[in-house]
C-alpha cells in the first residue's frame, strides 16, 4: 500500500471516529434535554401562550434546553384516553394537562410520570390529591376551585337584581360530573340562603345555546348563572349576545365576559394560573416530587362589571358593589 493510500485511510478513519463522537455527543445532549408532554383536546389548545410564556420566564427555550411535544385528540373527547396512553408510553419527563377534563385520562394513563394539571374542580374530591398541601401521588399543579366562589357569584348577582327569585343555571352535560355536581351543590346552597329558585338548563354547543335561552325565557328566569366549563369560556360571546338579546342579567366565570357584552364576571386570572403551571414543571425537572408540591389556589378573584349593559337592562348597580369591583366597563 502506498504512502498516500495509507495516509488517506488513516484520515478517513479519523473522520469517521470524529463523526461517531459528534453523533454520540448529540445523542447524549438530546437525552439530557427534558421533554415535556402536553395533553390537549385539539391542536388549537396546544398553543397555550400563557404556559409558554411561563416557561420562557424561567429560562426554558423550546428546542434549546427543553422539548415540548403536544399530543391532542383532534377535538374528539372520546379519543383523549387513547392519546393519553400513547403519550405516557413515550415516557416524557413531565405531562402537562391544562384542563380538568384532560387531566382525568392522563391520571388513568400513568401513576409514576409526574403530572402537572390545572383542575377547575376540587382536586381532593376528584381523586387527584390526598390534600392540597400534600397531594401525595404523581399529580400536582393548580386549581381554580375555592369553596366560596359560587356563593360570591350568586351574592353579586343578587345585589344587582335585588328582587331576584328565579335563576337559570347554564350547565354543560359533557363536563366531568364531579365538576358540575360540586358547582351545582354550592350554587344551590347559596341560592337557598337567598331564597332563590334554580332552574338547570343544559347546552353543549352554540345550537344548544339558542334552545337553552328559549327555555330560560319560557320558565321566566330573571337571570342566567353560567357554570364554569371550558366550552362556556369559548362560547362566552354567544352567551353574552343571547343574554343581552333576551334582556337577561348574567354572571360568568371568565374575566373577559363583560368586555364581550355580558353583565358580570367573578373570576381568577386564568392566564396567570396557566403561566404559574410552568413553575411546577421547573421544580419537577429540578428534582422535586409532585406529591410533595402543594396544589395552589388563586390568590385573588376579580369582579368585573359592564355598567353600560346594566343600564341597557334597566338595572342600578349599587355603589357599594361598584366600589368593590376590580374593573368597571362603562
Amino acid at each position: 500500500m502506498s504512502f498516500f493510500a495509507r495516509s488517506y485511510r488513516r484520515a478517513s478513519t479519523a473522520v469517521i471516529a470524529l463523526l461517531v463522537l459528534v453523533l454520540c455527543a448529540v445523542s447524549l445532549a438530546a437525552e439530557k434535554t427534558p421533554r415535556i408532554g402536553v395533553l390537549a383536546l385539539d391542536e388549537r389548545h396546544c398553543r397555550n401562550e400563557a404556559f409558554a410564556t411561563g416557561l420562557r420566564e424561567l429560562g426554558y427555550i423550546e428546542g434549546k434546553n427543553i422539548v415540548v411535544e403536544c399530543h391532542h385528540a383532534g377535538g374528539r373527547d372520546e379519543q383523549l384516553p387513547a392519546v393519553a396512553e400513547k403519550l405516557a408510553r413515550s415516557r416524557p419527563a413531565v405531562i402537562v394537562a391544562l384542563s380538568h377534563a384532560w387531566a382525568l385520562p392522563a391520571q388513568q394513563a400513568t401513576k409514576d410520570i409526574p403530572l402537572v394539571v390545572i383542575a377547575s374542580g376540587d382536586p381532593v374530591a376528584s381523586g387527584f390529591a390526598t390534600s392540597l398541601a400534600r397531594p401525595g401521588g404523581n399529580i400536582t399543579g393548580l386549581t381554580y376551585f375555592a369553596i366560596e366562589l359560587n356563593a360570591k357569584r350568586m351574592e353579586f348577582l343578587r345585589a344587582v337584581v335585588p328582587e331576584l327569585k328565579r335563576v337559570a343555571v347554564l350547565k354543560n352535560p359533557n363536563s366531568p360530573p364531579i365538576l358540575t355536581d360540586a358547582y351545582l351543590r354550592e350554587t344551590r346552597a347559596a341560592a337557598q340562603a337567598f331564597g332563590i329558585e334554580l332552574v338547570v338548563v343544559e347546552a353543549t354547543n352554540e345550537a344548544d345555546l339558542e334552545q337553552a335561552f328559549e327555555q330560560i325565557v319560557r320558565v321566566k328566569a330573571q337571570a342566567v348563572y353560567v357554570l364554569a366549563t371550558l366550552a362556556y369560556g369559548e362560547m362566552a360571546q354567544q352567551i353574552a349576545d343571547l343574554a343581552k338579546w333576551n334582556n337577561l342579567p348574567s354572571m360568568h366565570f371568565h374575566r373577559r365576559y363583560p368586555a364581550l357584552g355580558g353583565l358580570m364576571a367573578y373570576a381568577p386570572d386564568y392566564d396567570l394560573l396557566h403561566r404559574r403551571a410552568a413553575t411546577y414543571v421547573d421544580k419537577i425537572l429540578k428534582g422535586a416530587k409532585p406529591g410533595e408540591l402543594p396544589i395552589a389556589q388563586p390568590e385573588r378573584f376579580d369582579l368585573v362589571i359592564n355598567l353600560g349593559i346594566a343600564r341597557e337592562l334597566g338595572l342600578t348597580v349599587p355603589q357599594s358593589l361598584l366600589a368593590r369591583a376590580d374593573k368597571v366597563i362603562e
